[in-house]
């Protein structure tokens, strides 16, 4: 993993100011979280840091070298959404492995299998890692799964 700097990021929509002067470093394998009200800039600040969005003042750098310029591709950058799932008919696991599948990574799948594992130990999510992540709005199959 990298670390990842913002310096002075500045981003506005029109007349409003989604992020002004921000500033934070995120060192490799440390635990970060981006917590806030609905509007306070979450959102727009990981959209930036994937280059989703360019900000309007301020620098991003990657273990120590600023990425301004790349596209979003060149940054291997993933996000995790507010909605627990990117893909709703497919499982949780299948949902944690999807980046890890791209053919630009080539991770062999022993690998990624580890890294999910990992992942949802560290989340206390491992009891859902079968479990689809689609929820019909009525039917007995929500209801069942909400008490397992």
């Amino acid at each position: 993993m990298s670390s990842v700097e913002l310096r002075h990021v500045t981003k506005r929509f029109r007349d409003v100011v989604a992020l002004k002067d921000l500033s934070f470093t995120v060192n490799d394998r440390e635990f970060f979280v981006l917590l806030g009200p609905t509007g306070a800039g979450k959102t727009t600040t990981l959209r930036i840091i994937a280059a989703l969005e360019k900000q309007d003042d301020g620098s991003i750098l990657f273990d120590g070298e600023p990425v301004d310029g790349m596209a979003p591709a060149a940054r291997d950058v993933a996000m995790v959404f507010q909605q627990y799932s990117l893909y709703p008919t497919m499982t949780v696991y299948d949902n944690l492995a999807f980046p890890l599948r791209s053919p630009l990574r080539r991770v062999p799948e022993p690998e990624i299998r580890q890294r999910v594992t990992a992942a949802a130990e560290t989340l206390r999510i491992s009891h859902l890692l079968d479990r689809k992540t689609a929820c019909p709005s009525a039917g007995p199959s929500c209801a069942s799964r909400a008490s397992s």
